[in-house]
């Protein structure tokens, strides 16, 4: 009896020790387990927002802003004396080509920055567009540049030719035609006629 009782107390111990063996055994690491697929991702998304904050701010920034160029042109400006009309230097910045006209063509309305210089362009007086069609460019006043217009003869035809040798730097024009609130007239103030298109004198 004590002789059994002695081989079964062995037989337990023997699968007590194998029990305790198998669980201080530590898992072995599986490739496929989720952890390790769901680190890949998030590292790849650091790698991104790392390369976008290393880009260039004209990459980053695709705007219209950043797509615009600038232009040198010459504009014509009278002297103060109302003699003759004299070219300066100007810089302008445009999206498309044909912009252009437009925005040379505002320099006008605005004071020259030179002492010797004046702008003859009415002050409450607006360009409502300029338009090129062929080697024309059509200027397109609002009413009050007749209406306010008070330069008699010379000043008509400074005004004028102010626009005409302007506009005509551009080497595809060749002349210009004046309308006003879109329509044709036969001149701005009784002095020049501009029934036609005026080129460059």
């Amino acid at each position: 009896m004590v002789k059994k009782f002695l081989v079964s107390a062995m037989v337990l111990l023997l699968l007590f020790t194998a029990g305790c063996e198998e669980n201080n055994n530590p898992p072995q690491e599986n490739n496929n387990s989720p952890k390790q697929t769901t680190t890949q991702p998030e590292q790849k998304n650091k790698t991104e927002i790392e390369v976008e904050k290393d880009k260039p701010a004209a990459e980053k920034n695709n705007s219209s802003e950043g797509q615009r160029k600038t232009l040198q042109v010459k504009i014509y400006y009278p002297d103060d004396a109302g003699m003759s009309l004299i070219p300066v230097t100007r810089q302008i910045k445009i999206n498309k080509d044909d912009d252009k006209y437009f925005e040379t063509a505002k320099l006008l309305a605005e004071k020259p920055k030179e002492k010797n210089l004046t702008k003859i362009f009415p002050n409450r007086a607006k360009i409502n567009g300029v338009l090129r069609k062929g080697d024309t460019v059509f200027v397109n006043f609002d009413g009050s540049v007749a209406e306010n217009f008070v330069g008699g003869s010379t000043g008509e035809e400074m005004l004028i030719n102010s626009f005409v040798n302007t506009l005509t730097e551009f080497p595809e024009v060749k002349q210009v035609k004046f309308l006003i609130n879109g329509h044709e007239v036969e001149t701005l103030a009784g002095h020049m006629d501009l029934s036609s298109p005026l080129k460059r004198q």
